[in-house]
């Protein structure tokens, strides 16, 4: 299985790890669904919103690149 290093960046902050996974598909669903349960967490926080990009590299060579945000605003 090859080995895909996934990270989640913004200017708060940058995770990554690396996954053994069947295929780039999987590695970037597998990201997408890291920044969205770190993205619930801030907004569960507090904050109205969160923004990250989630990165997935095969080799050293970027193979994907998403944005996810998550956001929040007050019912009336």
């Amino acid at each position: 299985m090859p080995t895909y290093r996934i990270s989640v960046v913004n200017a708060e902050f940058h995770a990554s790890e690396e996954h053994q996974l069947e295929s780039l598909d999987a590695a970037r669903k597998e990201g997408i669904k890291a920044a969205l349960a770190m993205g619930a967490d801030e907004v569960n926080g507090g904050k109205p919103f969160f923004g990250a990009e989630v990165r997935v590299q095969d080799g050293g060579d970027t193979v994907s690149r998403a944005m996810v945000s998550v956001g929040a605003s007050p019912l009336q």
